[in-house]
């Protein structure tokens, strides 16, 4: 033994020495301990070290026994042998071991559609007749027994599904101190996730959502699948596919059906659509669609009021009236009323339809638009490297406009020229005084050489300060010589897209072909009313598709950040990069736009109506000015992308603001109001531009249609604010068919061996055939069993316990040697 534990020995001789060392020791030679598989051996080696431990105390405290009162020789011995045998029984790690069971419950989910379909009114409830479909789901949900009763076996999640799967609330399984969700029903602040059920959705794919929620995650056990729908399904992957393909899985789906299987019987204005600027004495047209379902062989009346901006309904004026017949179950019939505005200002035009009774959801017969009554004359400055094709046919459409005022800058013309135009320029403005009096440059492949800094810089500021509106058309002379220059960086920045630094064979800046390609349109291109050939998204559409299109595109990189790309070339063999060229692209520059167009052939059009060209850029022209000639206020504009938004966008509103001293705004941010078209109320934060001072933006999302108005009161000033009305529509996808799609939540049900519920009543009470959904939905808890599970809350009481006993001995040792003057 001595030769296996030296240290051991030393223990034994030295016991009075430094006790630190001695526990150092101790520890070491008795995880050597471990080393002896044979268990004899340690018993032996453990009561050896015992005995040696004891006889040593008692051999020390003999040797003191003359010093030592008589009363202490056996208590002082026994506190120093307690502390060793704490300190030993501490450094064997004793445990206590058990076998531990761990559940893991299963779980539920409930998939509610939150598209718009859901808005549709024709449920019912104790309170009111007609009420909208999520909001019957909504009620259910919040009064009834379904979601407690579930939670009695199993974990709940909550998801709404449209375009996309969102989360919306989480349930844990309910214990003896859980509070159910239909006790929470009282108190707002706990119960959000009913607002987040609002149907909002501008398209249902409900194969996607169902494959999301059955594909195989890891932890809880899946048990069901509740869905509470109407069926409808118009985009994305079909959701019988879905169960076939994870049937193996065995979770069942329950359908719940919500809404009528009778056609919807509606009356609708679609669109209403207005020049969001006019001028007074013009004869303006305002067109509208009405959709009409189930009101074949009716007839209904129209009223079109207008009433000035921010007066109440109640005092509008009814400016026209027209009686509609529908011939069929589903029409729809476009109007037009012509209005003559007489006063300058802001005026809000009203469409109402004068629905019967029997029209299920009144909350679409009414539809507002706002127009801007303006004065002024726009100044438009046209600048051509060559009298080219597109400058010529503008410049003749603009002299022809009373409202206009045109000059010319033909950058490489003879003295002397001759030009049909109100002032011939022999270069670029000089002055801000000159320069600012324009609203839009267009600049038909310009030289941007023949500028000289100081003109330069007047253009820059002219744009991001005085609003102005620049439209840019490059060309196959020009536009590639002064790209390349690097004195030109500040007219590079200016437009909203980046250029080829470094041409090369293969990408010679121009792209072209030997037949024409049509502009193909983004999202943001069609919805752009100001690139509309008529006055509907449909009709237009329908004209640009009959355009054969046009030849050629200078090539860029791409958009820049923050630009919007409205439309690209679509020739496939055009372009080094996956993305066709960019052809159409805008962006905000501060205060002002800029417009970029890939060529200029957009003189095309005229081949199929001379009318098409002026349209577009009328209406071009229009937008990019709309800066200067809607401020609202001397200190400041409002500035959005477009008047026309789709249900779910996002509208990025901008502000540029000004001191009474003319200098820009300094605040970290400002507050503006958004109304929405049920006359609720939302503030928008709007951060300061941290690149330009006095430049603040802000963003918010639409998600009803209707007229929204953004007001900004300008800080320091006395009643004076900036306001802008966009129209928000919604698309037709979910309102094409109505009727809930019993077929298809039956078989989803069949398929995936669940069961389908033609209503709420009978899912969440139960019928003759079928018990309540929530019981038909089995456990699926999964309990798994750890052997020789260490018990750390005994780990921790002994060890708690050990530190007491050695603390307590040492001590109360010391406070007795201390007595007897022995320390």
């Amino acid at each position: 033994m001595t030769q296996a534990f030296p240290n051991l020995v030393a223990v034994v001789a030295q016991s009075s020495a430094n006790g630190e060392a001695v526990r150092e020791i101790v520890a070491y030679e008795l995880s050597r301990l471990s080393q002896f598989d044979d268990p004899r051996v340690l018993v032996a080696i453990v009561v050896a070290a015992a005995v040696a431990f004891v006889l040593t105390i008692l051999w020390f405290y003999r040797r003191e026994r003359a010093s030592i009162p008589a009363g202490f020789r056996w208590l002082l011995p026994m506190l120093r042998l307690i502390a060793v045998v704490g300190i030993g029984l501490f450094f064997l790690g004793l445990q206590k071991r058990h076998d531990q069971q761990i559940v893991t419950d299963s779980q539920v989910l409930l998939l509610v559609d939150t598209s718009q379909s859901m808005a549709v009114e024709d449920e019912s409830s104790s309170v009111s007749k007609n009420i909208s479909r999520g909001e019957v789901v909504a009620q259910a949900l919040g009064e009834s027994k379904l979601i407690d009763t579930l939670l009695d076996q199993h974990d709940v999640s909550l998801l709404g599904f449209d375009q996309h799967l969102t989360r919306v609330a989480n349930w844990p399984r309910m214990r003896a101190s859980a509070t159910a969700p239909s006790e929470k029903a009282g108190n707002e602040t706990e119960q959000p996730w009913q607002e987040k059920l609002q149907p909002s959705g501008t398209e249902t794919r409900f194969g996607e959502a169902l494959r999301r929620a059955l594909a195989p995650k890891s932890g809880r056990p899946l048990a069901g699948v509740i869905v509470l729908s109407d069926g409808g399904q118009n985009r994305g992957i079909d959701p019988l596919g879905v169960a076939d393909l994870y049937g193996q899985r065995q979770v069942p789906v329950y359908t719940i059906g919500v809404g009528s299987t009778q056609p919807r019987r509606n009356l609708r204005v679609k669109e209403l659509n207005a020049p969001s600027r006019v001028y007074p004495d013009d004869q303006t047209t305002v067109t509208c669609l009405i959709q009409g379902e189930g009101y074949a062989g009716r007839s209904v009346n129209l009223e079109l009021h207008v009433r000035e901006g921010g007066a109440d309904r109640a005092t509008a004026d009814r400016v026209g009236s027209e009686q509609l017949s529908f011939d069929s179950d589903r029409q729809l019939l476009p109007v037009e009323f012509d209005i003559e505005p007489a006063e300058v200002g802001r005026l809000v035009l009203e469409l109402r339809i004068l629905a019967p009774s029997d029209d299920q959801y009144a909350g679409d017969n009414i539809r507002e638009v706002e127009i801007e009554v303006v004065e002024a004359r726009m100044r438009v400055l046209l600048v051509a490297s060559g009298a080219t094709r597109d400058y010529r046919f503008l410049r003749n459409q603009l002299l022809r406009d009373r409202h206009a005022k045109v000059d010319v800058w033909l950058q490489y013309a003879l003295p002397g020229i001759s030009q049909d135009a109100d002032e011939i320029l022999d270069d670029f403005p000089l002055s801000k005084q000159e320069l600012y009096s324009y609203d839009c440059i267009v600049a038909f492949d310009p030289d941007w050489t023949l500028l000289d800094a100081q003109q330069v810089d007047l253009l820059e500021s002219w744009v991001a300060e005085e609003a102005g509106g620049l439209v840019v058309v490059a060309g196959p002379i020009h536009t590639a010589s002064w790209v390349q220059n690097p004195e030109q960086a500040k007219i590079r920045a200016l437009y909203p897209v980046e250029f080829q630094r470094w041409l090369t064979l293969l990408d010679d800046g121009l792209y072209g072909s030997r037949i024409p390609w049509p502009i193909e349109f983004s999202k943001d291109g069609e919805e752009s009313d100001f690139l509309w050939l008529a006055d509907s998204l449909v009709e237009s559409r329908s004209l640009w598709s009959r355009f054969a299109g046009v030849f050629g595109c200078y090539a860029v990189k791409g958009p820049k950040p923050g630009a919007r790309v409205l439309g690209r070339y679509s020739d496939p063999d055009a372009g080094l990069s996956a993305d066709r060229p960019v052809y159409f692209a805008e962006h905000f520059y501060g205060g002002g736009r800029v417009f970029y167009m890939g060529s200029g052939e957009l003189w095309r059009l005229r081949s199929m109506d001379v009318g098409y060209f002026e349209i577009l850029y009328t209406r071009l022209i229009r937008h990019v000015t709309q800066g200067r000639l809607l401020r609202g206020s001397s200190r400041g504009r409002m500035l959005l992308e477009r008047d026309r938004y789709s249900v779910g966008d996002d509208v990025v509103v901008r502000a540029q603001l000004t001191t009474d001293s003319r200098q820009p705004l300094i605040a970290e941010s400002l507050a503006a109001i958004v109304v929405d078209p049920d006359r609720n109320q939302q503030t928008l934060k709007m951060i300061a531009d941290q690149d330009r001072v006095g430049n603040f933006v802000g963003q918010f999302s639409v998600p009803i249609q209707g007229s929204y108005r953004i007001e900004l009161d300008i800080p320091d000033s006395v009643d004076q604010k900036l306001i802008r009305r966009i129209q928000v529509v919604a698309p037709n996808l979910e309102y094409d068919e109505t009727r809930r799609n019993e077929t298809l939540l039956a078989a989803l049900a069949n398929r995936s061996g669940g069961l389908y519920y033609t209503n709420l009543a009978s899912a969440l009470k139960g019928s003759e055939n079928l018990g309540p959904v929530a019981k038909r939905i089995e456990s699926r808890a999964e309990t798994k069993t750890l052997r020789g599970t260490p018990d750390q809350d005994f780990t921790e009481w002994l060890h708690r316990m050990l530190l007491m006993v050695i603390c307590g001995a040492l001590g109360l040792e010391w406070l007795l040697r201390r007595l007897s003057r022995l320390a």
